[in-house]
């Protein structure tokens, strides 16, 4: 029988950044930003306080990097709307259930609401995330300029509509609160997709010229 490979001293730390990562993004999910501290993380973690703070120095580096995952796997219901066949493509308005169900109402999108309204006001938060969050927005408008076009004839409209539809999703985890039976905010989100599907178009080929 052979003996599994002990792990390395690289392969150890990326183990305990992705158990902190997880860690933050539970507490910011359950206890907010305010209350998402070193010491909930550590608990939930289940590490030392000295191993979180060998690869985040502070708080906000830690959710910066955080917000970067989160971000990262946020990308991939479009990017692959771009990369498969017209045939396997999703309808516009089931992406966007999809994305609400999968991406947006999850314990990762929760807490990336969490971040971003923490933004506002955080301001060594901001700064760390300004460049980053800026960078992810243009990626996002380019992968979704090459699977859709929009119906006005603004060459950016398919971005401006994306961005609109995340946007919206994003406010009903806010919204939320006001609302008291959940299968009202299921409700919006079928009639906003069905709205938003006259308005962003799939490419018949994701290859095609938008313009």
């Amino acid at each position: 029988m052979t003996k599994e490979k002990p792990a390395t001293q690289e392969e150890r730390a990326k183990q305990t950044k992705k158990k902190v990562i997880r860690a933050t993004i539970a507490c910011l999910d359950k206890q907010g930003y305010a209350e998402t501290t070193f010491a909930r993380i550590q608990d939930r973690a289940g590490v030392s306080r000295g191993a979180i703070t060998h690869h985040f120095p502070n708080r906000q580096a830690l959710v910066a990097a955080t917000a970067m995952e989160l971000l990262s796997n946020a990308l991939g219901p479009v990017e692959r709307r771009a990369d498969s066949t017209p045939d396997a493509a999703e309808p516009v308005a089931e992406l966007i259930k999809h994305v609400w169900d999968r991406v947006v109402n999850s314990s990762g999108g929760r807490a990336m609401v969490e971040i971003l309204v923490a933004c506002r006001t955080d301001k060594e938060l901001h700064r760390l995330l300004q460049d980053q969050l800026h960078d992810w927005d243009r990626q996002s408008r380019e992968s979704v300029n090459t699977a859709y076009r929009g119906s006005e004839p603004d060459a950016d409209d398919a971005e401006l509509l994306w961005s609109i539809i995340r946007n919206f999703l994003r406010g009903l985890i806010l919204h939320d609160k006001f609302v008291a039976d959940p299968a009202y905010l299921t409700r919006m989100v079928e009639r906003f997709a069905r709205i938003m599907e006259t308005q962003l178009i799939m490419l018949s080929d994701p290859n095609e010229d938008p313009e």
